[in-house]
């Protein structure tokens, strides 16, 4: 590198660390082991390593998004849509600067004790650094979820670090972005999905700037046009009350694991169908009247068009059961209704709740045996075979009582526990209509950011501009 063209403007810095109080020796020896054996490593990564027994003038410590690192990363090493900046300040600064990627798990789910686990390392890491030296902090997603939250404690004066001692703080796709927050790069509306941090960054607030490319929902959400998504960012980030109840949101009812976009698109499928659903009510409940009837006086193409129509109505319903977890979708939707005041959510967190304890599987065999019958009547009765179909419509009569009771129950009854019934929840709030097609738009909306990318691959341009504002607050610091 020519060094020439950047001169060094830091005298070496002998390390005077602060004494290791009690309460402070256990993150001083975590901070030691984690980062211990990396050391050996530093410089073969990339990454210009402090003298020994020496503090580096500038250390940067760069915070990586969910599934870029791990506890047990090399923090020498640059990774995920921060090693740009990573790399950019080690040119610029070459050994004037200790540039480190936290290593802490960084996983989707459950988001809440990995956000945590970050908020600790970068805080055990940040208070074992020696006095001397100037801080630089930058986080991109769920990193800037921890960035910002060890940002505010230091500004606020709930950090062992003095807040003179930061130079910068760059939130990249804070998932708790405050609007009132100047920007770098975009001037995005909007605010993070699980809502601002109501401490603020105290002292520290002229050196804190936020990056949010157009189209991210986790950090462009409006809770006016999007009140269910952002309750249900701030239930699933554990920002509420609801912090304890939000990690068992991580685990599906089958094991598997889930994210926020999981229980996102889940929500999406399930507000869709119900919208679906509702629409087909009338049509469904005279279907389901008649259907008995027509087998009974023998009406083979009436019967075969009957149990066409009730399955087209069930289908949304089918689909739903099949495709999303009802009992994750209910409790995700109960959890996020006490901070979305449109009522939206509520009303949908009934209905979810309702319909996962309906029987539909029963309804949809009932329906698929009672196509499949009439079907083979109406083929042989095509085909002159009287006698056939006679006999396949004998074996309807059973399955058409069945599923006219079954369905009647499952739709109409209040044997589900709650006291309502499923068609009644749909029908008879005349605000539930409306508040399961927001719902769908809004989850239109979500799904078609997730599909976008925008939140992975929409920072590239902005990186010249965090970098350059990074550098100017570190030289104007000397």
């Amino acid at each position: 590198m020519n060094r020439s063209r950047h001169p060094s403007r830091f005298p070496a810095i002998r390390c005077h660390r602060r004494a290791a109080t009690p309460a402070r020796l256990t993150a001083a020896v975590a901070a030691t082991a984690v980062l211990g054996a990396a050391t050996a490593t530093m410089i073969g990564a990339g990454t210009a390593a402090a003298t020994p027994g020496a503090c580096a003038p500038v250390t940067a410590i760069l915070v990586p998004g969910t599934g870029e690192t791990s506890a047990a990363a090399n923090p020498a090493q640059p990774v995920g849509l921060l090693a740009p900046i990573g790399n950019g300040l080690t040119a610029r600064y070459g050994r004037d600067i200790d540039v480190r990627f936290l290593p802490y798990p960084a996983a989707a789910a459950p988001y809440a004790s990995s956000h945590s686990a970050g908020v600790q390392a970068l805080s055990s890491l940040v208070g074992g650094l020696c006095s001397e030296t100037t801080v630089v902090l930058a986080g991109y997603s769920q990193g800037a979820d921890v960035t910002g939250d060890v940002a505010a404690a230091i500004g606020t004066g709930a950090s062992t670090i003095a807040s003179s001692q930061v130079a910068a703080v760059a939130l990249i796709a804070d998932p708790r972005r405050d609007p009132s927050t100047p920007q770098l790069g975009f001037n995005t509306g909007g605010q993070g999905v699980s809502g601002p941090r109501t401490q603020g960054y105290g002292a520290l607030t002229d050196r804190v700037r936020t990056v949010c490319a157009a189209g991210d929902l986790y950090c462009a959400t409006s809770p006016q046009s999007s009140p269910a998504w952002s309750a249900l960012g701030q239930a699933f980030t554990g920002t509420t009350d609801s912090s304890t109840a939000a990690s068992t949101l991580s685990t599906s009812s089958d094991g598997s694991g889930l994210d926020a976009a999981s229980i996102a698109r889940q929500v999406v499928l399930v507000a869709g169908g119900l919208a679906e659903f509702a629409s087909g009510i009338p049509v469904l409940l005279d279907s389901l009247v008649r259907f008995p009837g027509a087998v009974a006086a023998g009406d083979i193409a009436g019967a075969h068009q009957l149990s066409g129509a009730i399955n087209t109505a069930f289908a949304p319903l089918v689909r739903v059961t099949d495709e999303a977890d009802l009992g994750l979708v209910a409790q995700a939707l109960e959890m996020a209704a006490p901070m979305d005041s449109s009522g939206t959510t509520a009303i949908a967190a009934l209905i979810v709740r309702i319909l996962a304890r309906t029987d539909i599987t029963r309804v949809a065999h009932d329906i698929g045996i009672a196509q499949e019958i009439a079907w083979r009547a109406t083929e042989k009765l095509a085909f002159g075979d009287f006698l056939g179909a006679g006999i396949e419509l004998v074996g309807l009569v059973p399955v058409a009582a069945d599923l006219a009771a079954v369905a009647a129950t499952a739709l109409t009854g209040t044997t589900t526990g709650s006291g309502t019934s499923l068609v009644s929840s749909l029908t008879d709030n005349p605000d539930t209509t409306g508040a399961l097609a927001d719902l769908a738009r809004q989850g239109s909306d979500t799904a078609t950011f997730y599909l976008s990318g925008v939140h992975q691959s929409g920072y590239d341009s902005a990186m010249p501009a965090i970098l350059d504002w990074i550098g100017t607050q570190i030289d104007h610091a000397k």
